[in-house]
C-alpha cells in the first residue's frame, strides 16, 4: 500500500509545472470532456466550405469551422472553470477571459476571445442564459456522448507550445487524446488519401505531416522532449503511418482526490442593493418577486435601485408589498410602475427644494395659461433631473435665487407668466427669454462644475 501510494504522489508532482503566468504557484492540469474535444475537432471537416464570418460587429474575422489558437485556450479555460456537470454561473465574459490570461503564459487579445465565444454560440457548442438574476453559461456538447475525459498536462498552457503552429497544437491534442493514460504505448496512425490526420491538420502530404511531428518532438519542458519515440514511415505493408511513443512524464493518469478544476466564483450584479432587496423582501413576505420571470423582474428592480438610498428601497418594498397584495405576484409591471412612481417622489422632493429656497417663482406660470401652467413645472423636472442631486440642486438654487435678486434686484413675488416668453417686465430682460434650467446649468458651468454653498 505504501509502495502503491508513493507511485501515486510520483506521478501526480510530474503533473504539475511551475509556469511564467500568474498562477499561484504551480499549474496542474486540465481535464476536457471528450465529446467537446471531439465536436470542436469535427469542425474540420467543413473547413473546405467554410468562409470568414464576423461574429460580432466591427470585430475580429473568424472561420466558422476551424480551430484556431484561441480556439483550443476557449476549450482549455472552459474545461478549467466549468463545473462538474459543464455549467459555470455568474462568470462575465469579460471575466472568462480574465481567467483564461492568468493561466496562460502568452494570452489572445480579448476580442478574439469574444469573437470565439459568439462562434461557439453560434454552432451550438456553448450558450448562455439567465438563471435568476446572473447568466449562466452551458456546454451543449458535455458528457453527451461517452461520459469520457481527457487529461492534458499543463504544457498545453506555456509559451512554448502556444508558439508551435496551430496543425502542430492539433496533432499533439490528438495524440494525448488517442493514448489516453497508458504509459510507453507504441501506436500509430495511418496516412491514407483521406486520412482523418489530414483532415485535422489541413496537410496532404507525409513530409507536411513529418514537419509538423518534428516541431513536436524538438519542444522541450524543463529538459523533457514530448516523445521518446516519434516518426513517418512506412509500415510493412508499405502504407504511410505516423509512429509515436509519449514520454511517460507528460502523460496525466487520474488519481483520485487530484484537483482539475478551479470553478470561480458567482459575481451577483448589483450585489449590495441585491442583498438589501432581499432582506427587505423577506421582511415583508415577498421573497417570491426574486423568482418571477426567471429573475428579470428582480434584476430589472436591483437596475433601477442601484443607486438609491436605504428610504427609497424601504418605499419601493413597501410598495411592491402593497402592489402583490391588491394585484397577485403577476398583476402588473413592477419594475414600470416603481419607475413611474419613483420619478414623481422625486419631482416632489425637487419641487419642495425650490419652494424653500424661493426659486419656484420662477418656473411658475399664471393661472390663465392654462395646461402650460401644469405642465411647465414637469417641464423644469426633466430637463435637470439628470444634471444634480438633491443636495446639489438645493445649493444651486440658493446660489441663484442670491444672484438673480442681486442682479434684478429682489426677486418678484408673482408668478412669470409664459405669456410673454418669460421675460421679465420692468428689468434689463424685458427682451430676454428666461429659462430657470439654462441659467441653473450656466451657473453650475461658471463655477467649474462644482456646487458651491
Amino acid at each position: 500500500m505504501g509502495e502503491a501510494k508513493r507511485k501515486s504522489d510520483v506521478n501526480r508532482s510530474a503533473s504539475y509545472l511551475l509556469l511564467d503566468n500568474k498562477n499561484l504557484g504551480s499549474t496542474y492540469p486540465v481535464s476536457v470532456d471528450h465529446t467537446f474535444l471531439t465536436d470542436l475537432f469535427n469542425l474540420e471537416k467543413s473547413y473546405a466550405s467554410d468562409s470568414v464570418v464576423m461574429f460580432r460587429k466591427n470585430s475580429h474575422p473568424l472561420r466558422k469551422f476551424h480551430v484556431t489558437g484561441t480556439t483550443i485556450r476557449f476549450m482549455m479555460t472552459i474545461s478549467r472553470r466549468f463545473n462538474t456537470e459543464g455549467t459555470l454561473a455568474g462568470c462575465p465574459l469579460h471575466r472568462l477571459y480574465q481567467l483564461m490570461a492568468e493561466e496562460y503564459e502568452e494570452s489572445c487579445t480579448k476580442e478574439q476571445f469574444y469573437a470565439e465565444a459568439h462562434k461557439l454560440i453560434a454552432l451550438g457548442i456553448l450558450s448562455v442564459s439567465r438563471s435568476g438574476i446572473i447568466n449562466e453559461w452551458k456546454l451543449e456538447s458535455f458528457k453527451r456522448e461517452t461520459g469520457r475525459f481527457v487529461l492534458f498536462h499543463p504544457l498545453v498552457f506555456t509559451a512554448a507550445f502556444t508558439d508551435l503552429p496551430i496543425a502542430a497544437q492539433k496533432l499533439y491534442l490528438y495524440i494525448v487524446n488517442k493514448n489516453g493514460e497508458k504509459l510507453k504505448h507504441k501506436d500509430k496512425e495511418l496516412l491514407g488519401r483521406h486520412s482523418w490526420l489530414y483532415t485535422l491538420t489541413h496537410k496532404s502530404r507525409p513530409a507536411q505531416i513529418r514537419e509538423l511531428l518534428h516541431s513536436l518532438s524538438e519542444l522541450e519542458i524543463n529538459g523533457q522532449r514530448l516523445f521518446l519515440e516519434c516518426s513517418v514511415e512506412k509500415d510493412s505493408l508499405g502504407r504511410w503511418a505516423v509512429h509515436w511513443v509519449l514520454n511517460p512524464t507528460f502523460v496525466v493518469q487520474h488519481v483520485p482526490g487530484a484537483h482539475y478544476r478551479m470553478v470561480p466564483k458567482a459575481k451577483i450584479p448589483y450585489s449590495q442593493t441585491v442583498s438589501r432587496l432581499r432582506q427587505l423582501f423577506s421582511f415583508y413576505r415577498i421573497s417570491e418577486v426574486e423568482q418571477l420571470g426567471n429573475g428579470n423582474v428582480f434584476l430589472g428592480l436591483a437596475q433601477l435601485l442601484h443607486h438609491a438610498s436605504m428610504t427609497i428601497l424601504r418605499y419601493a418594498a413597501a410598495r411592491i408589498r402593497d402592489i402583490v397584495m391588491r394585484y397577485g405576484f403577476h398583476g402588473m409591471d413592477l419594475v414600470s410602475m416603481l419607475t413611474v412612481e419613483l420619478e414623481d417622489r422625486s419631482f416632489a422632493a425637487y419641487m419642495e427644494v425650490m419652494k424653500e429656497t424661493g426659486a419656484y417663482r420662477y418656473i411658475e406660470a399664471s393661472e390663465n395659461e392654462g395646461v402650460y401652467a401644469e405642465a411647465r413645472p414637469l417641464q423644469f423636472f426633466r430637463a435637470i433631473k439628470d444634471k444634480f442631486s438633491l443636495r446639489e440642486f438645493a445649493k444651486v438654487c440658493s446660489r441663484a435665487v442670491a444672484e438673480l435678486g442681486e442682479r434684478y434686484s429682489k426677486p418678484m413675488k408673482t408668478p412669470i407668466s409664459s405669456a410673454d416668453e418669460h421675460r421679465f417686465r420692468g428689468s434689463a430682460l424685458h427682451h430676454e427669454v428666461f429659462y430657470l434650467e439654462d441659467f441653473l446649468l450656466e451657473l453650475e458651468s461658471s463655477m467649474n462644475g462644482k456646487v458651491i454653498a
